[in-house]
């Protein structure tokens, strides 16, 4: 019997600690601070875990899913869990009740003998009722930052930059002729304007992430109407267009969802007709092209390093069929989540003539 209750005893003590995932801490952390006991000991439960009970209540109301850039983040392509976290400091703020926590993402390579770093991602540490949870880096990134309120859209502006009243107007006539397109009523929507790809990422809460210095501009459109930019300006349709899809057409396919933003929208800083007339040169320079041969949308294919052909492409394809059919037909399209290839043969672009109708199209 006593042999049972310990091997009871030693399971117990090897599922606790199995859930508990803090490959490292930094010497610079005080472990002998209460505080910083409390902190990870969640932060490493919830690393184990991924359990929702670790995470402040409030920013799933704030953001659905707070932590998702998270998940699969240990992921690499030497194996599932090659990155593991490791804890590197925990900074007071100036809030008795907040806390910084960086985590880094950082993997071994027993063939190179070396270390290969992720990210670097930044938690807020949330003392409540005596108990320690986990909180969303933006809102104390933004804390001090300018806010403007026009219509549906309130703007958090980056002390890094200025507020572009033009912009915004600008912005106000889009999104009324996408409540027209899409059928729909104006919704609220959470503008982050940033000055760089860099900004977005710090604010999402990344000192370091390998994605925030691959482009110049670029940003994310984010669950419950949030829209980050690192466009250096207050418009930004193309996302927007994304938040639109997302709450009518859940199931929309990424072709047709990142050509119809386009669309409306364009690609980084020029507008759609900009780029169709670069899609236009790029297919007069590669007469042998194959649209069907590049349905991966998030090919990194550029012609003149501003032109994403595979965006641009699917943009050209979403006006033909606009011209031709009904908004009902494609957004049908959009609402089952018809795959790129299965619509082209809804709307009669089959292999034997998809790319000669394309440039019928725009006339090459």
């Amino acid at each position: 019997m006593k042999n049972l209750y310990a091997i009871i005893l030693v399971l117990l003590f090897h599922i606790s600690y199995s859930q508990f995932k803090i490959k490292s801490i930094s010497p610079t952390v005080d472990q002998k601070d209460a505080f910083n006991v409390q902190v990870i000991e969640t932060l490493g439960y919830f690393l184990g875990t991924q359990d929702s009970k670790f995470w402040l209540e409030s920013d799933f109301k704030r953001f659905k899913e707070p932590y998702y850039e998270l998940i699969g983040i240990e992921s690499g392509r030497l194996e599932v869990n090659f990155y593991q976290p490791s804890l590197m400091e925990i900074i007071p703020t100036d809030e008795t009740d907040k806390r910084i926590i960086k985590v880094a993402y950082i993997g071994y390579n027993i063939e190179t003998k070396s270390n290969l770093i992720k990210a670097i991602y930044n938690i807020i540490a949330v003392k409540k009722d005596n108990k320690i949870f986990l909180s969303k880096y933006i809102d104390y990134a933004a804390k001090d930052w300018q806010i403007k309120k026009v219509n549906n859209i309130t703007y958090y502006i980056s002390p890094l930059k200025n507020y572009n009243i033009q912009e915004v107007e600008k912005q106000k006539t889009d999104i009324k002729l996408l409540s027209e397109f899409f059928e729909t009523e104006k919704f609220p929507i959470f503008y982050y304007s940033t000055v760089s790809p860099e900004e977005v990422f710090k604010l999402k809460g990344f000192d370091y992430h390998p994605m925030m210095y691959l482009d110049q501009s670029g940003g994310f459109a984010e669950n419950y109407n949030i829209i980050i930019s690192g466009n250096n300006s207050e418009y930004y349709t193309h996302e927007i267009v994304h938040l639109y899809t997302s709450k009518l057409f859940p199931k929309i396919d990424p072709y047709f969802d990142e050509g119809i933003a386009t669309f409306f929208g364009g690609s980084g800083k020029f507008d759609y007709q900009w780029q169709k007339n670069k899609l236009k040169k790029f297919l007069t320079e590669n007469p042998e092209f194959d649209v069907l041969k590049h349905l991966d949308i998030y090919e990194r294919l550029y012609f003149e390093k501003e032109t994403p052909i595979p965006y641009i492409v699917s943009a050209v394809f979403c006006e033909m069929i606009l011209s031709k059919f009904s908004t009902k037909d494609l957004f049908s399209v959009f609402k089952n989540g018809t795959s790129a290839k299965e619509g082209f043969q809804i709307f009669n672009l089959y292999e034997n003539n998809i790319n000669t109708e394309l440039r019928k199209f725009l006339k090459i």
